[in-house]
């Protein structure tokens, strides 16, 4: 798992250099997990574009691993403007923007490879503050 972080962390470096953001990475734990690792890798990199989308010049994207109670964990925050409650849950439906841009696609499709995992993804956010987006999966199921 630390590896598939580090390979989506270091894609993000230079944009991260070129935009002035305060690009961090915390590894608490070194778990294995037995899974189809583009796919982590994947969800991974989905969450980070989320986050450098959002995120102004100037801001903080931060990628953390962790294990805590049977589940690793993958949180990527930012200090975007966060996402209203009424917008919480259409963030995750395919073709859905909040601001008309993009494809709309980069969280359904991270929501749907997280399940597909047998894990999921969970939202902390504030309005002006941020979000915090977190791959939650089973430390101990193969996939």
């Amino acid at each position: 798992m630390e590896r598939l972080v580090d390979r989506a962390y270091s894609s993000f470096g230079e944009e991260a250099r070129r935009r002035g953001i305060d690009y961090s990475r915390s590894i608490t734990a070194t778990p294995v997990l037995e899974t189809d690792g583009d796919r982590v890798l994947q969800v991974i990199s989905n969450l980070l574009a989320n986050a450098f989308r959002w995120t102004p010049d100037g801001g903080r994207v931060g990628v953390a691993l962790s294990q805590v109670d049977g589940t690793i964990r993958i949180a990527v925050d930012d200090s975007g403007p966060g996402i209203p409650q009424e917008e919480q849950e259409r963030i995750f439906r395919p073709f859905w923007s909040r601001d008309g841009q993009g494809t709309g696609l980069g969280l359904a499709i991270a929501s749907e490879l997280a399940a597909a995992l047998g894990g999921e993804i969970e939202l902390q956010t504030q309005a002006g503050k941020g979000s915090r987006f977190e791959l939650v999966l089973p430390a101990n199921r193969r996939v």
